[in-house]
């Protein structure tokens, strides 16, 4: 899976001729406007939160002969003495980097020597490493978690091969995290068969391991997938199977989250008794807890904010529209207003309770604070859903409100087609 962390001019320009495109063409399947295709390839400007998004969503979409092209394009532009020239973030796209080598196939083969005998030190710093990826992909969104991920993956893998059979189970765990987490940059990156795969391998590993905690987020991960899929009766099996590993688990911020899976997809299913009672089962996990740490929870986002929003969306799709919209505004006044993200989300499943309640100049206001939202965080998958979420206001597309819309998202570089 190729990525780009931080995406250039240089990288912009290498994608379209990738793809064989025009300029105009181009930003049309991007979903941008001409003029920002034309400065970010000339550098004029630096590319934003949504055009990295926009970008990374592409690239994920890319067909395998259009990704090969794309990373030729790069070597053949000198791409490692550019990319040692970039600044790293706080965080980094991982230690290969640093250790200055050189093209793809060196990386993969330098890791695959499982160079470095792991100890409990290691995994322990490694799962930290985890922890922080976690945390800046709710924060900036999967673009500028990718490297890390994939790196560190690897890495993890690296140790697998190499490792004390008093560890094993350890370094199992540690490395199907890794690759769940890649699995969820790649369902935010629109890649759904690629997710799947990740998600189930990462389901196996956290088996072998007797991790049954891991096994159950898993599923849930499955599950979330083929919800977003409208696949109700496969999402319902694997939400089953989690609430089934989990129930005798002491996390409850992972207990509540398996209860929001079978909720959700309950929902979609049309099962409305069992989607009220998942909830109010989540409803009495969280009783006394708040959003915690990555490491004292897989499910460390839970808490009342996030609650109120899922609960909006399951009633959203159970068609009662005055609860969903009570409830996802209560979710905006609680969530923690380092959860990017999911506010953002949460406004777009207000604005379909509005819609559906006439509500149409308070909904076109939740779509512009969403896109607001997305500068911050560049999730390809919440760029895709503010465009979905300008496509439900097009009955009142001659109103002011969703002119101002327009206008406001425009300014952002977001094309409606």
């Amino acid at each position: 899976m190729a990525f780009v962390a931080i995406w250039t001019w240089e990288d912009c320009v290498a994608l379209r001729r990738a793809y064989g495109m025009k300029q105009g063409t181009f930003a049309r399947t991007l979903g941008v406007a001409e003029r920002s295709v034309r400065r970010w390839e000339k550098d004029a400007t630096p590319v934003g939160g949504l055009g990295q998004a926009a970008y990374a969503t592409m690239l994920a979409k890319a067909p395998q002969e259009v990704v090969e092209r794309f990373e030729c394009l790069r070597r053949n532009e000198d791409d490692v003495n550019r990319r040692k020239a970039l600044k790293i973030s706080a965080f980094g796209v991982g230690a290969l980097a640093a250790l200055g080598l050189g093209d793809a196939a060196e990386r993969a083969a330098w890791l695959m020597s499982g160079a470095g005998r792991p100890d409990i030190e290691a995994v322990s710093l490694l799962r930290s490493t985890l922890h922080q990826a976690m945390q800046l992909d709710d924060m900036l969104g999967s673009p500028a978690a990718q490297g890390m991920v994939i790196a560190q993956q690897q890495v993890t893998e690296a140790m697998l091969r190499d490792c004390p059979a008093s560890l094993r189970s350890e370094v199992m765990s540690l490395y199907a995290e890794w690759t769940g987490l890649a699995g969820s940059l790649a369902w935010d990156g629109q890649d759904y068969p690629t997710a799947a795969r990740l998600y189930t391998q990462a389901r196996e590993n956290a088996h072998e391991a007797e991790d049954s905690d891991l096994g159950a987020y898993m599923l849930c991960h499955l599950s979330q997938l083929e919800t977003w899929q409208r696949r109700p009766r496969i999402a319902v099996d694997y939400a089953v199977a989690a609430r089934s590993w989990v129930a005798q688990s002491q996390d409850r911020h992972l207990r509540a989250y398996v209860a929001i899976r079978n909720a959700e997809a309950a929902a979609i299913a049309g099962q409305r008794s069992a989607c009220l009672e998942a909830l109010d089962e989540a409803d009495s996990m969280l009783v006394g807890i708040e959003p915690c740490h990555p490491s004292q929870s897989r499910a460390y986002f839970m808490g009342a904010g996030i609650q109120e929003s899922y609960r909006g969306n399951c009633l959203a799709v159970l068609g009662d529209a005055v609860r969903a919209v009570e409830a996802s505004r209560h979710a905006l006044a609680t969530m923690p207003s380092n959860y990017v993200r999911d506010r953002a989300v949460t406004l777009l499943e207000l604005e379909r309770g509005l819609i559906q309640l006439d509500e149409i100049e308070e909904a076109a206001g939740a779509v512009a604070e969403a896109a607001v939202l997305a500068v911050q965080n560049r999730s390809p998958r919440l760029a895709g859903a503010i465009v979905q979420g300008r496509h439900h206001l097009s009955p009142w597309a001659d109103t002011r409100s969703v002119r101002e819309l327009d206008a406001a998202l425009a300014a952002r570089d977001i094309v409606i087609a």
